[in-house]
């Protein structure tokens, strides 16, 4: 199984070029979001790459803490997190997450940033959901990107069940597990709707603790 990690430090400073939309393109992906938000919201950026969702938040006014488990892209989201409501912090997502019980408004994971674990997919995301039912305030925002099988059987190249293998002209390498979104969200454990985005299927909607389903069982 190869590194996530390793690999996002190799691509960082070509993600945006190679990978990531357009800022236009971004600020459509994220308008169902944004014109949620209230000034001074606190927005949890989970898997945050390059930062391309801060401009699009911070323009409402919200406060943003950018979590990655890449220094790398970190240092190249530093481009986009000049404003002082944009705090950007290293850290394993796999782990506790460094945030209080409760704190953020709403949270994003944007670009299918849970799908390259190390170790057992399943329980990366029931972790990553007790972490956002912990971390989310009662009646926060949620979306999560989740992949799609059949992009990733048309774009990837398939090691068996559902993993599969990208492979850059350099040689780094990354493995993506694809499960069908409805049995990831299941994994997570949060009382939210699936429907198509750019990038696959978001899975959206408000958290509620006493709505939060058992984990999963893999």
């Amino acid at each position: 199984m190869t590194d996530p990690g390793d690999f996002f430090d190799t691509v960082a400073a070509r993600y945006d070029r190679v990978f990531a939309p357009s800022y236009r393109d971004t600020a459509r992906d994220l308008a169902a979001i944004t014109e949620r938000l209230c000034p001074g919201a606190l927005v949890v950026d989970a898997g945050c790459g390059t930062g391309r969702a801060f401009p699009h938040l911070c323009a409402r006014g919200a406060r943003v803490v950018a979590l990655d488990t890449s220094s790398s892209m970190l240092r190249a989201a530093g481009a986009r997190a000049s404003a002082p409501s944009v705090a950007r912090v290293r850290c394993d997502l796999a782990r506790r997450w460094p945030l209080r019980d409760g704190v953020a408004d709403a949270l994003v994971a944007l670009h299918a940033v849970f799908a390259h674990p190390i170790g057992d997919p399943w329980a990366l995301l029931r972790h990553v959901g007790a972490e956002i039912a912990r971390v989310v305030r009662h009646g926060g925002l949620v979306a999560i990107d989740l992949p799609e099988p059949s992009f990733a059987r048309a774009s990837l190249t398939s090691l068996g069940g559902d993993w599969y293998r990208h492979v850059e002209p350099d040689g780094a390498t990354i493995d993506a597990f694809v499960p069908e979104p409805s049995r990831a969200l299941e994994a997570l454990g949060l009382p939210l709707a699936l429907a198509p985005c750019a990038h696959g299927v978001r899975a959206s909607g408000v958290t509620s603790r006493a709505l939060r389903s058992p984990s999963s069982r893999r």
